[in-house]
């Protein structure tokens, strides 16, 4: 039997996640956006640890006393070699020339141009071995110094260049590191993606196995724990359905246990030719009839109300304005009918507005509320009271009695389909648990509300709502 809706309050209010959660899209988004961060900054240091190095100057490195060492060397060309080899590792390039643009020696191939430049006459001016000479920049690069081998005029042509291009270690090692980020981007995105789902194929398999308990449990805020939480809900709810539906064949059990017992007792009696006896049994069993008429009733209502429901159309009632106080009235006499001994005090307020309802629905609910009323009063003497007054929403059919009264566990249940609250089941408060569902849903279908407030041992009142014509 499919009545899922009764249980949507409970398993929903239990189970439902907030609505804000983050996408796991935009987590692996942002997973992709730190990983291409990160290797581009990993590229970035290794080139700055193994790329070009800045450009050497020859300001600093070619002062006076290295030119003297130069002119010096001239002739020991090992030596000279050597200290032009220097210069080299210090990024800076020098053709060295003699007074007829002769090269000497130079630490670069092809060496450095010597510029032209005039002849001068007379010996060189000797060299103390003080500040650096003057010398002046040729082009944009090249800078130009006296160079005065065996006291005879020369020059001295250097620059300034970049450090060599980076070899295969760089890129070997930005590679390297790269797939380094990639392979631990892979395994957060497996833990926050395989994992979850392996335990939902986990839950998934132990309901299908026939266990109603497992539960996934996911304790997330995107889109698998989204799905974690409705296969939950649905679990829940499965296990809920299969709970009523138990507790259905329970109380139909038992309501038909007594009524089909003495059912057969009288034909016993008429077949050992007792009609006398059988006779007396018959006002019995009429009332046990009338009783196993109303639980089928229930039942088939509730189908009615459920496929309705389901198929999203609404409860067709036969509706017509009525005065409040009718119905009111209407039911308090069946009540006195059925029980005559329970004391009733009804109460109807002045200048009630009509109503726009379906009359045998609405009198349904209200019987049924005066039924629970008298059911779970055990004492006959404590009048059960009905009252019917004018609301701002339109009238107010309230029921009250002095009896058992509901606990706070079972309060949020008493409209969920084939709950009782007394597990006893004894014959006083017999029923299979679908009155106050139906009286629910018909009130529903009116557009009204029906409220239940009680404490355990002090009694129980409902309100009616229905909104006036």
């Amino acid at each position: 039997m499919a009545l899922q809706s009764s249980f949507k309050s409970g398993a929903t209010a239990a189970l439902e996640k907030p609505k804000r959660f983050r996408s796991l899209a935009s987590r692996l988004i942002a997973v992709g956006i730190g990983q291409v961060l990160l290797i581009a900054l990993t590229a970035v240091i290794v080139f700055i640890a193994e790329g070009p190095r800045e450009e050497g100057n020859p300001d600093e490195r070619l002062d006076a006393a290295t030119v003297a060492k130069l002119e010096s060397l001239v002739d020991d060309r090992d030596t000279l070699g050597v200290a032009l080899e220097e210069l080299r590792g210090d990024r800076i390039e020098v053709s060295l020339y003699d007074d007829n643009k002769v090269l000497l020696a130079s630490n670069v191939d092809p060496p450095l141009a010597a510029p032209e430049r005039p002849k001068h006459d007379g010996p060189p001016p000797p060299h103390d071995g003080g500040p650096p000479r003057e010398h002046r920049r040729h082009g944009p690069h090249n800078f130009i110094l006296p160079f005065h081998p065996h006291g005879a005029r020369g020059l001295l042509v250097a620059r300034g260049v970049h450090g060599g291009p980076p070899g295969m270690l760089g890129p070997l090692l930005t590679l390297v590191l790269g797939f380094v980020i990639l392979v631990g981007g892979a395994i957060i995105v497996a833990r926050w993606i395989v994992r979850p789902i392996e335990r939902l194929t986990r839950t998934a398999r132990t309901l299908g196995a026939g266990d109603l308990s497992a539960r996934s449990r996911l304790d997330r805020r995107d889109e698998i724990g989204e799905l974690g939480a409705r296969v939950d809900e649905m679990a829940e709810r499965i296990q809920g359905l299969l709970y009523t539906e138990k507790e259905l064949l329970a109380n139909v059990a038992h309501e038909l246990r007594t009524p089909l017992a003495r059912i057969g007792v009288a034909l016993d009696l008429a077949g050992e030719g007792d009609a006398a006896a059988a006779r007396a049994s018959l006002a019995e069993i009429a009332v046990d009839v009338s009783e196993l008429e109303t639980i089928v009733d229930d039942i088939l209502t509730a189908m009615r109300f459920e496929i309705v429901g389901s198929a999203g159309a609404k409860l067709p009632l036969r509706r017509a304005v009525v005065p409040p106080a009718e119905i009111a009235a209407a039911a308090a006499d069946r009540m006195h009918a059925r029980h005559a001994r329970r004391a009733l005090t009804v109460t109807v307020g002045d200048d009630l507005p009509p109503i726009h309802v379906d009359p045998m629905l609405l009198r349904r609910v209200i019987d049924n509320l005066l039924q629970n009323a008298h059911k779970y009063t055990p004492d006959h003497e404590q009048p059960i009271e009905l009252e019917v007054a004018r609301c701002d929403a339109g009238v107010v059919f309230e029921v009250r009695d002095h009896g058992l009264g509901i606990s706070a566990e079972d309060l949020p249940r008493v409209f969920t389909a084939f709950f009782r609250g007394d597990r006893s089941r004894s014959r006083e408060t017999g029923g299979v648990g679908l009155g106050l569902t139906l009286a629910k849903r018909i009130v529903e279908a009116h557009g009204g509300t029906i409220e239940v407030a009680s404490q355990h041992g002090k009694g129980t009142t409902v309100r009616v709502t229905i909104p006036a014509a």
